[in-house]
């Protein structure tokens, strides 16, 4: 996945898509993204990502949108 920044770091997101869970980044186009069958995976992905992109930030959110979580790399 390549390397996109806002400001000065690289932020994840974690949502729901088609009933699967999504990484995203932002910056990215909507067609840009991995899919997992479950949050828990998805979550992993995104905090495997952003270890390797610091500073970054992963933010988890719930089914309807809103952010459940946030983390700093």
């Amino acid at each position: 996945m390549a390397n996109t920044r806002t400001g000065t770091r690289t932020v994840f997101h974690v949502t729901t898509r088609d009933g699967k869970w999504v990484v995203t980044r932002e910056g990215y186009p909507t067609g840009e993204y991995d899919s997992f069958e479950t949050k828990e995976e998805a979550i992993k992905r995104a905090r495997n990502e952003a270890q390797q992109q610091t500073p970054s930030q992963v933010r988890v959110h719930r089914a309807d949108g809103t952010i459940e979580d946030a983390d700093n790399f």
